[in-house]
């Protein structure tokens, strides 16, 4: 009878473990990315939910290379952010909450970037730092308004640790690295790596018509 029960028990938890990994390597949906193949794509101005304020000028011109490298036109950064200006339209948060349609009424782009930053930063953790940029991002189709691809992306720099002597010596020294390590860190090749590395298989986005792998990439995604 135990034994019976001791089954009873272990059978659910079994069944959740089995259907846990299955989850864990389920296939991501690509089918509305495909569906729409955009050519062209429109990144605007970032919403930035740090207190850093030269976070989004300095992920912007980090933006467009990983894109284009993918296979895609990305219409320019700067060139973009001005004629928005000149709409009235200067603070991202409103730009983002704009009907996707109104992206290819203004510049006949097939898809729009929306990227949030969700941390830049330096983090101490006793005598180590770590830079640490952390972002959002969401593409849409200009004309239907439906999500392509979402993802999260991210990189981290960390720094510090001390030589053998004296202990005391030892966490002064680590401190003070740490420290000067963390605010000398550039944060432009930490964006960059970011969005390198989002835009790439086996997450990322399929290859672009002006990819030599256009439509020929669809096994490199899970």
């Amino acid at each position: 009878m135990s034994r019976m029960i001791r089954l009873g028990v272990l059978l659910p938890a079994m069944l959740l473990a089995v259907t846990g990994c299955a989850s864990l390597h389920k296939r991501t949906d690509m089918n509305a990315f495909n569906a729409h193949r955009p050519r062209s794509i429109l990144v605007v101005p970032v919403v930035n939910e740090t207190t850093e304020l030269s976070a989004p000028g300095v992920f912007m011109s980090t933006i467009t290379a990983p894109l284009a490298e993918r296979g895609y036109y990305v219409f320019p950064v700067y060139l973009t952010e001005i004629l928005f200006r000149d709409l009235g339209l200067s603070e991202a948060g409103h730009i983002h909450q704009l009907p996707p349609q109104r992206f290819y009424e203004l510049f006949g782009a097939d898809a729009v970037l929306f990227v949030t930053i969700k941390d830049w930063s330096t983090k101490y953790i006793v005598i180590n730092s770590s830079v640490v940029v952390s972002m959002h991002y969401q593409l849409k189709d200009t004309r239907t308004g439906e999500v392509l691809w979402e993802r999260d992306g991210g990189a981290v720099h960390s720094s510090g640790g001390a030589a053998g002597g004296n202990p005391l010596a030892m966490l002064v020294v680590a401190a003070v690295s740490a420290a000067v390590n963390a605010v000398a860190t550039d944060y432009r090749p930490l964006a960059r790596q970011a969005n390198g590395l989002v835009f790439l298989p086996p997450k990322g986005l399929p290859a672009g018509p002006y990819h030599p792998k256009y439509q020929m990439d669809g096994a490199e995604f899970e």
